[in-house]
């Protein structure tokens, strides 16, 4: 199935929000991101993208991208440029194996899902401003956490369910359990569960 441009031809400028998820979508025009200079969100979940278009740098006004259950194994070179803007990123089940290090740096992105991924590494490159709340890196086959990893203090809803690192691997954690204990206790998601657990 591919994405008839024309139709959108006399209110481009005027779309914010574009949702074509469920759509068996196997490619996206070459031109389509300079299509839309106002997008602020756009779906493209459930899919059989393999790829996305360069140009997705030119959408200086996204702040949502859900690419989430399609086949994509690799991010377009431009892709450090939206990250700039985005606030919620989705990227979880495609067979991306290493995601660009602007995504983990990034001190405006909130909410990062990458479950199912096949990430191994983690970079360590956490911003000491870290705004991400949310973190999403489950079923991968991440086996260290990188000690930036504790900057990540406004993190109040962190999953890692079957990171292999939890299984008592010490050897292959590089954040000293001291420093893992200080950013827990600094951290909200600790306040979170001591009043779940107290109420």
């Amino acid at each position: 199935m591919d994405i008839p441009l024309d139709s959108f031809a006399d209110h481009m400028h005027l779309i914010y929000s574009l949702d074509f998820s469920n759509n068996v979508l196997q490619s996206i025009p070459a031109d389509f991101f300079s299509f839309f200079p106002s997008l602020s969100s756009l779906a493209l979940s459930h899919n059989e993208l393999q790829s996305l278009p360069p140009g997705i740098g030119k959408c200086a006004a996204l702040v949502f991208l859900d690419l989430s259950y399609n086949e994509i194994s690799s991010l377009p070179g431009d892709f450090a440029e939206v990250v700039r803007s985005l606030r919620v990123l989705v990227l979880s089940s495609n067979p991306l194996f290493i995601l660009p290090a602007c995504i983990f740096s990034s001190t405006s992105l909130q909410e990062l899902y990458a479950n199912q991924t096949g990430i191994e590494e983690l970079p360590d490159v956490f911003p000491e401003h870290s705004e991400l709340t949310t973190l999403h890196l489950a079923d991968n086959a991440v086996c260290r956490l990188p000690p930036s990893f504790t900057n990540l203090t406004k993190v109040v809803d962190l999953d890692l369910m079957g990171v292999k690192w939890i299984e008592f691997q010490d050897a292959k954690v590089s954040i000293t359990s001291d420093a893992f204990a200080a950013f827990v206790n600094a951290n909200p998601l600790l306040d979170r569960i001591d009043k779940k657990v107290c109420n």
